[in-house]
């Protein structure tokens, strides 16, 4: 029976017999199957396994019973059974292993009730060895409230770096961040952008590399100055420009070509061999210019998380970092679950490169429209960005061949809202996404179905795109499409006319627009998030 039902519970489609599941767990006691293995087919069971493991677990060899105990535990959690006394009583077993293995099953119960916290602190002074305590702290920190939080702070002395004294510090944290999320959600904590800054601060505008033109000339006609500008040269890291900036931050939102914006914070200029680096951050957020701006601009408690950018997994930096925040900056809460801040640690050949302050539940209001997508489609800053350089006027009739979401298209009805605008797209579901965002931005976008190769709606004077690229079409036939897009266009457009897109292939395509009359105005290149392509303006001479 044992061999069969070994090789029974590796089937996803076995579900044991009840009567058959004290022989399934025998088969961990016998060593022909693992606990993992035979959790998974109990829980197929369900609820009736659940007395059937307890009682195997009550007479099974000592060796063998404290991995009995996580099927039990898991058995309690997938049912989710309101009778947890078959792990509860475990608690007083007179086997330490099969006691903790017990502790470390209650911690992951998904809701548990306050008596598992209270019979958890009430082992706490009964408890002699470390890995006992840990075991505790840790389970409490997932599961406890306000009285397991109580015991542990008690517990916490400033300095200790031993494994107990590290499980007891992240057990704090937790609980204090589930008090406050408690307090204040995290569906109601944001970044106020109605509200003026305390003070100047110079505000980081990142955006794709490639725009920085457009977005400083719209900058220009709002009357804005740049502090700086970074260009970038290499694909996926972005460009940036500075303001000095002191008016609430939604005003920034007028410009609407930069991906996000953040707060570049100066580390503290002292030799990196007199000071960690834990402590130059610490000193760096502890500065009374950052807590002012992080309250003026914050709903509710000052929540962050903390990325290292540049560097690979380091999770006993992070560990010391946040350890050292939470000591020295104690306003400041870490807690990685949609916090309203993030803050990235720049870091290249072991040594910081920068500190920068993200507000990231900051709400955007400049792409709300964007209800629905399709494969491929534009990013917002970049439809911004063609709108933004075609810059069509009432009289101008502007076509969109590959139309799919309609990004362009909304972008430009916001900049000229007479204008003519025309989608078209072979794909009728990039014709319904369309339409639905068009009418969540209020543009009047006429749509029809068929080839950019053959139609030419009446009157087009513009053409704007962002054509497939590979993404929607294979690769192999990229370049004859895009040549023969370049030449419908160039022989329709009438004199004067423009073409404003993104050409992922300009060398193959540029002489054959010229040939046929086109002359580029324009051309940037843009990071598309993997490669490169060029934003340009053409027109018809």
């Amino acid at each position: 029976m044992h061999s069969e039902l070994k090789s029974a519970i590796l089937s996803p489609s076995y579900t044991p017999r009840v009567r058959d599941c004290e022989a399934v767990v025998d088969l961990v006691i016998r060593g022909l199957a693992t606990p993992q293995a035979v959790t998974v087919a109990l829980v197929r069971v369900g609820a009736p396994a659940i007395p059937r493991v307890a009682q195997v677990l009550a007479s099974a060899p000592p060796s063998v019973r404290p991995e009995l105990v996580p099927i039990l535990g898991r058995l309690l959690v997938e049912t989710n059974a309101s009778d947890l006394s078959p792990l509860v009583q475990l608690l007083s077993d007179p086997d330490r292993k099969v006691c903790r293995a017990a502790v470390i099953a209650l911690g992951k119960l998904p809701d548990p009730s306050p008596e598992v916290e209270a019979t958890l602190i009430a082992l706490w002074p009964k408890l002699q060895e470390p890995a006992d305590q840990r075991a505790v702290a840790e389970s409490l920190g997932k599961i406890g409230g306000s009285s397991a939080l109580a015991l542990l702070e008690k517990l916490v002395k400033p300095g200790d770096e031993s494994v107990l004294g590290s499980v007891i510090e992240l057990a704090v944290q937790r609980l204090r961040r589930t008090s406050q999320r408690a307090v204040s959600p995290s569906s109601s904590s944001r970044i106020l952008t109605q509200v003026a800054l305390p003070e100047p601060w110079f505000v980081t505008l990142r955006l794709r590399a490639g725009l920085e033109a457009l977005a400083l000339d719209a900058m220009s006609r709002l009357g804005l100055s740049p502090h700086d500008v970074l260009r970038s040269r290499t694909l996926g890291e972005p460009s940036k420009i500075s303001i000095r900036w002191s008016r609430p931050l939604g005003e920034l939102f007028a410009l609407r070509t930069f991906m996000d914006l953040a707060f570049e914070l100066p580390l503290p200029s002292l030799d990196l061999a007199d000071v960690r680096l834990w402590d130059q951050v610490a000193l760096a957020l502890a500065r009374p210019a950052t807590k002012r701006l992080m309250q003026t601009l914050t709903e509710g408690p000052l929540r962050y998380r903390l990325e290292l950018v540049g560097a690979g997994p380091r999770r006993g930096l992070v560990k010391k970092l946040v350890q050292t925040v939470s000591t020295k900056v104690p306003h400041l809460l870490n807690d990685p679950t949609d916090s309203p801040w993030q803050i990235d640690l720049m870091l290249s050949d072991e040594q910081s490169t920068g500190l920068v302050l993200q507000p990231k539940q900051l709400v955007d209001p400049r792409f709300g429209y964007r209800r629905k997508m399709v494969a491929a489609s534009s990013h917002p800053t970049l439809a911004a960005a063609l709108a933004e350089l075609l810059c069509p006027t009432e009289r101008d009739v502007v076509w969109d061949p590959f139309v799919g979401s309609g990004a362009e298209l909304c972008e430009l009805s916001l900049r000229s809202p007479k204008t003519r605008l025309i989608g078209s797209d072979l794909d009728e579901e990039a014709l319904a996404a369309t339409r639905e965002n068009a009418q969540a931005a209020g543009a009047r976008i006429e749509l029809l179905q068929g080839d950019a190769l053959g139609l030419w709606p009446s009157g087009v004077t513009c053409v704007v795109s962002n054509p497939p690229m590979g993404r929607r079409v294979c690769r192999g036939d990229l370049e004859p499409l895009l040549l023969r897009f370049v030449t419908h266009v160039a022989r329709r457009l009438p004199i004067g006319g423009r073409l404003c897109w993104l050409n992922p292939l300009p060398n193959q395509t540029s002489h054959v627009a010229a040939q046929l009359g086109l002359r580029r105005k324009l051309s940037h290149s843009v990071d598309m998030n993997g490669f490169w392509a060029q934003l340009e303006l053409w027109q018809k001479h």
